[in-house]
């Protein structure tokens, strides 16, 4: 991990082009202790790809009743807090990854897609293991966003070092994983999108464990909490299986790398019929989402 003063921290750009303002304060009300429906349904209404998207998830037939919404507060209510959260932080989030430039849109879009199998794989993982189920129910909420938002750096480093960035995908993308991480930070002056995606979500009002494991997410054993340590190994667990499935954006880890460290139980798992869910939750989300 990398700090950087305030002062150099204040002259990057932290406005994501794609994110808008309606999604930041979606995020924003989220968050909060106590999530105000009313506000949220208001603040959805504003946005008419959150509004549609809203709409068709609670059509759609995971959730469908016997007639058809059509009211905005009745589908907030058919879906429920939870199913709102994954459904907003989707659109918000998914916006990021994506580029006027055709190499870097398509290198975001395959990381889009490592993002969901890892956010999927995390959330999946819930209910089966008794280390995320002793968790704070705080953190618990956070695991689906965390997981599509841990690499949210990179969109940084782009709008900031555009050209620099487009040369990075062209000529060192073949690296070894670990080595990438390096020349992110030989080429951006010192900066990497850990840090960088740590600070983000830092303005965005999370609560502080969640920039604790975007910023070190790519150390094996970094001085954190317990509790902050579990989510820390349980979303490298998640990169370590996205690879094994082949969703990694970038497949040149070494074998192992993402296990280094981990504190995160899943022996008992049936690794085939996660794969298999995560799998068929992505085709169904794709379609939802498309």
């Amino acid at each position: 991990m990398h700090a950087h003063s305030v002062r150099r921290l204040a002259q990057i750009d932290f406005n994501i082009p794609g994110i808008k303002n309606v999604g930041l304060e979606l995020m924003k009300l989220l968050n909060a202790a106590d999530p105000d429906m009313d506000a949220i349904a208001q603040t959805i209404e504003l946005d008419p790809a959150l509004y549609g998207s809203v709409l068709a998830c609670a059509n759609s037939p995971l959730f469908c009743g016997i007639s058809e919404i059509i009211d905005l507060r009745v589908a907030i209510n058919r879906l429920g807090l939870k199913e709102i959260r994954r459904i907003v932080f989707h659109v918000v989030l998914e916006s990021a990854f994506r580029s006027d430039n055709a190499d870097i849109n398509k290198l975001l879009r395959n990381i889009w897609a490592q993002n969901l199998a890892v956010s999927l794989t995390m959330q999946r993982l819930i209910p089966e293991c008794p280390q995320l189920a002793a968790l704070p129910i705080d953190m618990v909420t956070l695991i689906y966003p965390l997981g599509l938002m841990h690499v949210i750096g990179i969109p940084v480093l782009i709008i900031n070092r555009y050209t620099a960035f487009a040369r990075f995908i062209r000529e060192d993308m073949t690296r070894p994983l670990p080595e990438i991480y390096e020349r992110e930070r030989e080429l951006f002056d010192g900066f990497d999108h850990f840090e960088l995606g740590a600070e983000l979500v830092k303005r965005w009002a999370f609560p502080d464990f969640v920039p604790e494991v975007i910023a070190t997410y790519n150390l094996p054993e970094p001085a954190l909490d317990k509790d902050v340590r579990i989510l820390h190994s349980l979303l490298r667990h998640a990169r370590h299986l996205a690879q094994e499935w082949g969703y990694a954006a970038l497949p040149s880890a070494p074998e192992g790398y993402w296990l280094q460290g981990n504190v995160f139980d899943i022996g008992h798992v049936d690794l085939q019929k996660l794969a298999e869910d995560v799998k068929d939750q992505m085709g169904r989300i794709v379609q939802l989402f498309s």
